[in-house]
């Protein structure tokens, strides 16, 4: 393609005798440079540029002229080469030795939004060049007819600037250009200030390849022009674009190329653009790399199966690994190894183990006796292994949006916050006949998050995923549930009973407006197309769970609560619950023996004293006859936040997924970090 192009472009400047004077003009153009705070900026004196720096572009004057884009106003020697759905044409009035203009088929506004892709691959079919955009009100001369424009990537200095990684005088955002690279697009340009009157954010944009990797490179602008443009005596006639803030600043008139200066540019760079300070508090972004741990145990298996330099099959004992650790880095996107007898279910009656396979990097710890592995993925790839693992892989696109938006918050509020402050297991007991605990997720020091239903389920690519949780969390890349500027705690349970809890109920004595204690109409079900979207496998262990019994003799409560407690309780004669949250969920349960009393909480340690594993949740009334006690119960889970059954049922029935955020996280808003 790129000889192609070439042999286009020599051959319109051998019929074009005109506009070859003008390249050839280049060769002796007066410039001058300046640096400017780590960028070289070329003042070009270039006249035959007037027409573009003084263009009008405002409404009626676009109406009053043909666009010279469109073909038929284009001049006879000019010729197109088809490109997709553009042409490609020799710029008339070259900045650089080599400028092309790409123009759409279509006589449509210059607009961004949805040819960012385009963009990219003239990029690298062009890989000599910069490809770039002016926004409509950023040095468009032709905002009414979309195009890019393309220049030797040698000739614009900003390019070696970013390549090095130096400071710019002006902010700019960089995109390096993967699997994601047009939904991170999207999520900046959401991020950026633009007026209700405006149809995109003021936006210059470059497109490059740097050292085997394709870059975006975004540069917001305050404004379209500097206060000093215009004709008069003590105005500047410069319009700056893409170039001009890549380091080609064109001076069409004398005058203007002999006032400037690197006051003068500074000024100029002042009025039109944000400081990267600015930036960085607009464009708040996740980490890219989440650590999470896999498996802990005194010997680890690891199978090296694609993407990394060992291969075959390691184990690794606290004896053979460095004290300070080992790190396997993948070498490529699609690094694969295998872990074998992963602990699944910890403390669950599904409990078991399997061997996993997980893409991305690999980190091995000593701690003690044992080592720990942790998987180094990034945060976006995670979502899909959890979407997966902790549902089914082909529910409903908008429940799997939802998931993606909660399960994406959480994990960052662990990262950020610690939890906003939550001790991870706490003894609040007032008294030696009193047990009150609870569990949180910050209590892990080696690592971000844990694999298993502790944190969030996350079985790398062992779980089959489908492209419907790809799309899911591709679509809502980077949304997360805020309130107030803050991250949501966005809890979620398997199934809330009909009734949700209050936060405080489960863990530490807070509330937070947008955990509320409501009915749920949604989470009964026994539709088993729907319960598949939310059931795995081994969920399917459980059942009942929306109305449950539970029936044990007074011989085996009293061993099971001693067994699982510690303490000897003698014949348990009763259970009293002392206090219970909104949905019926019991915070305080009294447990009385014929050789000891206590009053237990919070929920999940109640669930643990009366269960070989864990009930299926705490909203449970008692049954005491004369030999046993039976327990009736709702719901499975803590109840907090969102119910993936309702959900389902929300999303089965034509919910979107920010209607179903809006029901079960009431008053949170949907933000983008």
């Amino acid at each position: 393609m790129i000889t192609d192009i070439k042999d286009f472009f020599n051959k319109q400047l051998a019929v074009w005798p005109q506009v070859a004077e003008r390249y050839k003009a280049l060769d002796g153009v007066e410039t001058k440079c300046f640096d400017i705070d780590g960028l070289e900026v070329r003042v070009q004196f270039n006249p035959a540029r007037i027409r573009s720096s003084a263009a009008k572009v405002d409404n009626d004057s676009i109406l009053a002229r043909p666009c010279f884009l469109c073909e038929e106003n284009r001049p006879q020697e000019q010729t197109a080469l088809q490109y997709g759905e553009s042409k490609l044409l020799v710029n008339p009035f070259p900045i650089g030795r080599f400028h092309l203009t790409i123009v759409g088929d279509k006589h449509e506004p210059q607009r961004i939004e949805g040819r960012i892709a385009a963009m990219v691959d003239l990029a690298r079919q062009l890989p000599d060049c910069v490809v770039f955009y002016n926004g409509p009100q950023c040095g468009a001369s032709a905002p009414d007819h979309f195009h890019f424009q393309a220049i030797g990537k040698d000739e614009l200095p900003i390019v070696e600037a970013i390549a090095e990684g130096r400071k710019l005088p002006f902010g700019v955002i960089t995109i390096d250009v993967d699997a994601y690279f047009q939904q991170r697009f999207a999520d900046v340009m959401s991020m950026l200030p633009k007026s209700d009157d405006e149809p995109e954010p003021k936006v210059n944009l470059l497109c490059f390849s740097c050292d085997d990797q394709v870059k975006i490179v975004v540069i917001p602008r305050r404004n379209h022009r500097p206060t000093f443009y215009g004709e008069g005596s003590e105005q500047m006639l410069v319009s700056p674009a893409s170039l001009d803030l890549g380091g080609i600043m064109v001076a069409p008139r004398r005058e203007d190329f002999d006032a400037f200066s690197a006051v003068k540019l500074r000024e100029l760079y002042a009025e039109l653009c944000y400081t990267q300070a600015e930036l960085d508090a607009m464009i708040v972004s996740p980490p890219t790399t989440l650590r999470v741990g896999i498996l802990t145990a005194k010997e680890v298996t690891l199978r090296f199966i694609e993407g990394f330099n060992v291969e075959g099959e390691r184990r690794f004992n606290a004896e053979n690994l460095p004290t300070e650790g080992a790190m396997f880095a993948a070498t490529g996107m699609q690094g694969v190894f295998e872990i074998a007898g992963v602990e699944i279910g910890i403390g669950f009656h599904w409990q078991r183990r399997e061997n996993q396979r997980f893409s991305g990097s690999v980190e091995l710890l000593r701690d003690g006796d044992n080592v720990v592995v942790v998987n180094h993925i990034d945060v976006e790839t995670y979502l899909k292994s959890v979407i997966s693992s902790e549902m089914s892989a082909t529910a409903s696109l908008e429940l799997l949006k939802a998931h993606a938006v909660i399960s994406r918050s959480w994990v960052l509020a662990q990262i950020e916050n610690k939890s906003h402050g939550h001790r991870p297991m706490i003894d609040a007991g007032t008294s030696p006949d009193e047990i009150v605990r609870w569990y949180d997720h910050d209590d892990h020091t080696l690592f971000d998050v844990c694999a298993d239903d502790h944190c969030q389920r996350y079985q790398g690519i062992t779980r089959q995923t489908t492209p419907r949780v790809a799309e899911a969390v591709d679509a809502t890349r980077g949304q997360v549930l805020s309130y107030q500027g803050q991250l949501c705690d966005a809890r979620f349970s398997k199934c809330c009973g009909g009734s949700m809890e209050l936060f405080s109920t489960c863990w530490d004595d807070v509330d937070y407006p947008y955990l509320q204690a409501k009915h749920d109409p949604f989470c009964n079900t026994s539709d088993p197309a729907i319960l598949g979207q939310v059931l795995n496998n081994y969920d399917y262990e459980t059942t009942d769970f929306y109305r449950w019994r539970v029936e044990y003799s007074i011989d085996q409560l009293s061993e099971l609560v001693s067994r699982k407690s510690g303490i000897d309780f003698g014949t348990i004669t009763a259970l009293e619950p002392l206090q219970r949250g909104p949905s019926g969920r019991i915070s305080r349960l009294k447990i009385v023996g014929t050789k000891r009393t206590v009053a237990v909480g919070k929920e999940l340690e109640i669930r643990r004293w009366l269960s070989e594993s864990h009930l299926y949740s705490s909203a449970f009334t008692i049954e005491q006859r004369s030999n046993k006690f039976i327990l009736y119960g709702s719901g499975w889970g803590h109840g907090v936040g969102l119910c993936q059954i309702g959900a389902a049922v929300m999303g089965e029935r034509g919910y979107t997924y920010r209607e179903i955020l809006a029901h079960y996280y009431p008053g949170a808003q949907i933000a983008v970090r």
